[in-house]
C-alpha cells in the first residue's frame, strides 16, 4: 500500500509508506453515510521526512492501484515512545486523518428554510455549494429520487446533514478525491458463495438483531388536524371575537422562509440563484439594483435555490421597489416552474400603458385584477397574501430495501384550493400609505411547490431593498357586508395595511380602522393542530404466526424520526414500510464478515451488497454494508484484511429510522388497518348563515352509495351513534336548521362501504349570530 502525505511545505506528496510502524500500526474505517477515518504509526525518524503537518493531505493507494482514501490530518500527530537508540529517544507518531469531509465539516451549514420536492442530487449539490462554493466536484449519476421536505440542521456538519440526507432516499455517499458519489443503496453487489470457494464460513457470523413485528403503531409530527369555521356577525363596534379552537400556530422561525435585506457586499448565493448573462444585477445602496435586461423573458432572473412548498397561509412581500420610467419586467414572483410567463403562479408584473409606468397583478400566466401607476422616485411594497388550507402539500416518500429490492411507500401531491390577494403600498420616506388591493380572488388548483423569483428582467430599471416570504399558519378571514359585497380581511400588522390581527390567546382583534359593521358577516378558516399517528398491521403475517395456542399479533409502537412525518398519511405510509420488512425474518440479519484483499477484485464500500449464498447455513440474502474496517500487514504482496459488518434494514433501518418513543399527547389508535382507508378531507367545503339556518356545500360530489353526515361531536362517526347525529345528505348542498345564537356541528363524508369510511379530519362550523 502505497501512503503519501501533501504537508504544505512545497515539497508536494512524499512517501511515507515505509514509514508504518508494526503489523498493528494502521487502521482504515470506512461507516455509512459518515466520514471515513484512518489511524496509523509512523516512524518519521526512519524516513527522514517530517513529522506530518495538521492539515497535511493524505492518499492512499492499494499496490493494484486502487484509490482507499483521502483526507486530511485531523490533529497534530501524537508523539509515542518507542525506544532509545543511538542518537537518543526514539519516537514514533500517531497519526489521525479524516477524509475530505474535513474541510466541509470545519465550515458552518447555513440557516435555510428548508425544500420540497426536490431531487436528491440537487439537494446535495446545493448544500454543499452552499458550505463551500469550490472544492468539491460531483460525480455524474447521483439518484434523482424526489425528498419531500428538507431542512439542513445548521447545528449540524455537512457530512451529518450530507449523510442524512442521503439515507432519505435509500442512498449512501462518499467523499473521495474531493469529488461526492451518491449511490444507491445496493448499487454494488459482491457475490459471496461457499459452494463456488468465494464464501469463507469460518469469518461469518450472522444473528438475528430484532424479532418480528406485524401490528405498527408510527406517531408523527404535530399536524394540522379538523378544518375549522368560526362564522361571526359585527355590530359596528365590536372589535374582537373569540374563536371557538386553538388555532394552529407557526414559529417565528420556521415561519421565516426567505428574508434578504440586500445589504451584503454582493449577492446572497445562500439563498439565491443568479442568471445575468449581461451583468445587470449588482447590490448597491439602493439594494438589488437592476440595470435592464437583454428583452427576453426568464433570462436575467434573481431566484431562490429552495422549492418553497405552497401549504397554509403565506405571505410575500417584496419591499422597497423603486421603478425607472419605462420599465418591463417581473417582480415578486412565484413560478411553477421555469421562469417563464406561462408558468408565473402568481406576482407582479411592472409594464408600461398609455404613457405611464403601472404594475399589474399577474395569475397563473394571465392579467388578473387591477392596475396601479406606478411613480418615478417612489418606493412601494409589492405584498403578495397566499391561503391554503393544507399545510402538507407533498406526502413524504418512505423508502425501505427489502428482500424484493428497493420499496418506496408513500409520496404524491395533496390537492388543495387557495385564496389569493395582491397589493400595493406607497412607502416614499418611510412613510406607508394605505393599500391598494389590485386582486382579490381564488384558485381551484395551486401548484404544489413554487420557486421564489425576486426580480425577473427583460427590461426592468430600477432597485429592491428586501425580500420576505413568511409562512404564518392557516388563518384566513372573509367578510360579507349587508350589501352582498365579499372581500377579504387581511391578517397583519396595521403598518402594512391588514385589517386584523389574531394573538395567541385566541383571539381575532380587528384595527380601530377596520372595524367590522353592524350585520356584516365575518368568516375565519383556520386548522388546529394534533399528534399524526396510524397503526396499520399485515394480516397475512397475523394468520402465519399465529397457531391455535398463540395469538399471531407481534405489536410494535413508537415514532418516525427520519424522514419526518407531517401528517397521520405519512404515519401510514411509513407503518406500511416499515411492514414491509418488519415481517420477513431475513430482514432483521445483523452480522460480520472478514476478507483479505478484497479490493483486488473490487473494492467493498458501505452501501454495497453481500449476496450471500450459503448451502451449509441454508441462507440466500442480500445483505447491507454498513462499515468496513481495513488494516494491513506489511508483507509482499500487499495483505489488507477487511472487516466488514452488515446490518438489513430491519436490524438497523436505513432510510426509515424509528424510535421506540411515544409521545405523550398521542391517541393511540384501537384498531389496526391493513390498507389506508381514510376519505378525501373536505377542503374545499363552504357555509353560509343566516338567522334560521346554515347552507353548507361541500364543495364535493357524495360518493356511490354515501354522503355526508353531520354531528353535534366530534369522533362519534358511524352508524349506530345517533344520540349525536345531526342528519345525513346524500348531496353536497343541504342546509342545518339553527337551534341557538351559538353553536357547533362536525362534517365528514362517508362512502357506501361497510362499515363506511369517513373523511380523516371533520369540517367544524362555529356559528355565533343571533338569531
Amino acid at each position: 500500500m502505497k501512503i503519501t502525505i501533501d504537508n504544505h511545505d512545497g515539497l508536494g506528496p512524499l512517501d511515507y509508506s515505509e514509514g508504518l510502524a508494526g503489523d498493528h500500526g494502521f487502521m482504515l474505517k470506512r461507516t455509512l453515510n459518515q466520514a471515513s477515518t484512518c489511524s496509523m504509526l509512523l516512524d518519521c525518524n526512519a524516513l527522514s521526512k517530517a513529522v506530518p503537518a495538521k492539515y497535511g493531505r493524505v492518499v492512499l493507494t492499494s499496490d493494484a492501484g486502487v484509490l482507499l482514501f483521502t483526507g486530511y490530518v485531523a490533529l497534530t500527530p501524537e508523539p509515542k515512545l518507542a525506544g532509545a537508540g543511538v542518537g537518543g529517544l526514539v519516537y514514533i507518531y500517531q497519526v489521525s486523518v479524516v477524509s475530505d469531509e474535513l474541510l466541509l465539516d470545519q465550515q458552518s451549514v447555513p440557516v435555510t428554510g428548508g425544500s420540497t420536492g426536490m431531487q436528491l442530487s440537487e439537494l446535495i449539490q446545493a448544500l454543499t455549494l452552499r458550505v463551500d462554493p469550490t472544492g468539491t466536484s460531483f460525480a455524474a449519476g447521483s439518484p434523482t429520487s424526489v425528498v419531500g421536505s428538507f431542512t439542513a440542521d445548521a447545528a449540524q456538519s455537512w457530512s451529518t446533514n450530507a449523510g442524512l440526507l442521503a439515507a432519505t432516499v435509500l442512498s449512501g455517499y462518499r467523499l473521495l478525491n474531493q469529488q461526492l458519489f451518491v449511490t444507491p443503496i445496493g448499487s454494488t453487489t459482491h457475490m459471496l458463495s461457499d459452494t463456488a470457494g468465494t464464501l469463507n464460513p469460518v469469518e461469518f457470523t450472522i444473528t438475528q438483531a430484532r424479532s418480528l413485528a406485524n401490528d405498527v403503531t408510527v406517531c408523527g409530527e404535530s399536524e394540522p388536524q379538523a378544518y375549522v369555521t368560526d362564522v361571526f356577525q359585527g355590530d359596528g363596534t365590536t372589535t374582537t371575537f373569540e374563536l371557538t379552537r386553538v388555532p394552529l400556530r407557526v414559529s417565528a422561525v420556521k415561519g421565516r422562509l426567505i428574508a434578504d435585506n440586500f445589504g451584503g457586499p454582493g449577492i446572497n448565493t445562500i439563498l439565491w440563484q443568479v442568471s445575468d448573462p449581461g451583468s445587470h444585477l449588482s447590490i448597491t445602496a439602493a439594494g438589488l439594483t437592476v440595470s435592464g435586461g437583454n428583452g427576453t423573458d426568464g433570462v436575467t432572473t434573481l431566484t431562490g435555490i429552495d422549492n418553497v412548498e405552497m401549504g397554509g397561509s403565506l405571505v410575500l412581500t417584496t419591499g422597497g421597489v423603486e421603478v425607472a420610467a419605462g420599465s418591463e419586467g417581473y417582480v415578486g414572483c412565484l413560478y411553477n416552474g421555469s421562469v417563464l410567463l406561462e408558468n408565473l403562479f402568481a406576482g407582479f408584473s411592472v409594464t408600461q400603458s398609455a404613457g405611464s409606468t403601472v404594475v399589474v397583478p399577474i395569475v397563473q400566466g394571465a392579467v388578473a385584477g387591477a392596475a396601479v401607476t406606478l411613480l418615478a422616485g417612489h418606493q412601494y411594497s409589492f405584498r403578495l397574501r397566499y391561503a391554503c388550507r393544507e399545510m402538507q402539500r407533498l406526502l413524504t416518500t418512505y423508502y425501505v430495501a427489502g428482500a424484493a429490492g428497493p420499496q418506496a411507500f408513500g409520496g404524491g401531491l395533496v390537492g388543495a384550493q387557495a385564496s389569493l390577494v395582491m397589493e400595493v403600498q406607497d412607502t416614499t420616506g418611510g412613510v406607508n400609505q394605505p393599500t391598494v388591493v389590485m386582486y382579490d380572488g381564488s384558485v381551484t388548483a395551486p401548484p404544489a411547490t413554487c420557486i421564489l423569483c425576486a426580480v425577473n428582467s427583460p427590461a426592468f430599471t430600477g432597485s429592491v431593498q428586501s425580500v420576505l416570504l413568511e409562512q404564518t399558519g392557516t388563518a384566513w378571514v372573509r367578510s360579507l357586508q349587508t350589501s352582498g359585497s365579499a372581500f377579504t380581511r387581511r391578517i397583519g400588522l396595521a403598518t402594512t395595511g391588514a385589517d386584523c390581527k389574531l394573538e395567541t390567546t385566541g383571539k381575532l382583534v380587528f384595527y380601530a380602522t377596520s372595524v367590522p359593521q353592524a350585520g356584516e358577516l365575518i368568516t375565519l378558516t383556520y386548522r388546529t393542530a394534533g399528534r399524526a399517528v396510524a397503526r396499520m398491521f399485515n394480516p397475512a403475517s397475523v394468520a402465519a404466526e399465529g397457531t391455535s395456542v398463540l395469538p399471531g399479533v407481534a405489536r410494535w409502537i413508537g415514532s418516525v424520526t427520519r424522514p419526518a412525518a407531517r401528517s397521520s398519511a405519512d404515519c401510514e405510509n411509513a407503518a406500511l414500510a416499515m411492514l414491509a420488512i418488519s415481517t420477513n425474518v431475513e430482514e432483521g440479519w445483523t452480522g460480520r464478515y472478514l476478507a483479505v484483499n478484497p479490493q483486488q477484485t473490487a473494492d467493498i464500500w458501505p452501501g454495497d451488497f453481500l449476496a450471500v449464498q450459503s448451502t451449509a447455513l441454508s441462507l440466500t440474502a442480500n445483505l447491507i454494508v454498513r462499515t468496513v474496517s481495513v488494516t494491513y500487514m506489511s508483507a509482499v504482496p500487499e495483505v489488507l484484511t477487511y472487516t466488514i459488518g452488515f446490518a438489513n434494514d430491519w436490524a438497523d433501518g436505513v432510510g426509515l429510522k424509528m424510535s421506540d418513543a411515544v409521545p405523550k399527547d398521542t391517541w393511540l389508535p384501537q384498531t389496526a388497518l391493513a390498507s389506508a382507508t381514510s376519505l378525501a378531507n373536505l377542503i374545499g367545503l363552504t357555509v353560509s348563515v343566516t338567522g334560521s339556518q346554515i347552507a353548507v356545500s361541500a364543495g364535493v360530489a357524495a360518493p356511490s352509495g354515501g354522503g355526508f353526515e353531520v354531528r353535534r361531536v366530534d369522533w362519534q362517526f358511524g352508524p349506530g351513534n345517533d344520540g349525536t347525529l345531526v342528519l345525513r345528505s346524500p348531496v353536497a348542498n343541504f342546509t342545518i336548521n339553527r337551534e341557538a345564537a351559538v353553536e357547533q356541528y362536525y362534517v365528514r363524508m362517508y362512502d357506501g362501504s361497510t362499515p363506511p369510511n369517513y373523511s380523516r379530519f371533520s369540517n367544524v362550523i362555529c356559528a355565533s349570530v343571533p338569531l
